[in-house]
């Protein structure tokens, strides 16, 4: 009979291995491809809360300038792909009307993110969000999660997923330094 103890079992065994290459190729499809960018024209939430440092730390201290926020986390292995890239493009743009901030959601000790932020010399500071409160505000719906905004507070893009790109974010950063909120993706 087909349906005995190990035609059951090789079934199950057959699916998991079905789940872990579906989340692999979802993986893999994001951390090769980059993200998917969305062009949004809605009001930046009030992202404020305590810094890594422990200092209060608020979006709306970068009002003027545009804005790259990243949610992101230690055990996050696409966010961590993508932070040397981040840190180049905010280097890049340092001085020239653009700032950083990160979001750092649903770790309950700073002690990794601290680490983090040191092993990749972040030059910008993150907002602790141990509840996810201040990530979910933004309408994220997984890590990484990048968001660009204009200089009046506007959220003018999303990336969903590895940026991978750095071309790709500085592209973003320019069409909203500029003004220009519309974006072909690349073939």
């Amino acid at each position: 009979m087909p349906h005995g103890p190990r035609y059951r079992g090789r079934v199950r065994t057959l699916l998991a291995i079905a789940a872990c290459l579906t989340l692999a190729g979802c993986s893999s499809a994001s951390g090769a491809n980059g993200g998917l960018v969305r062009v949004e024209d809605r009001p930046l939430p009030a992202l404020e809360g305590k810094g890594l440092d422990g200092a209060p730390l608020s979006a709306a201290a970068f009002r003027g300038k545009v804005l790259v926020v990243s949610v992101w986390a230690t055990w996050c292995l696409d966010c961590e792909r993508d932070q040397p890239g981040f840190v180049r493009v905010a280097g890049r743009y340092a001085g020239k009307g653009v700032a950083f901030l990160g979001v750092n959601p649903e770790e309950t000790s700073t002690a990794q993110p601290l680490a983090w932020v040191r092993r990749y010399d972040v030059p910008y500071p993150s907002i602790e969000d141990p509840s996810g409160r201040s990530a979910a505000s933004l309408g994220y719906t997984g890590l990484p999660a990048t968001y660009v905004v204009d200089r009046d507070g506007t959220i003018r893009y999303s990336i969903v997923g590895s940026t991978t790109s750095e071309a790709t974010l500085s592209s973003l950063i320019d069409r909203t330094l500029s003004g220009d909120v519309s974006w072909t993706p690349p073939p």
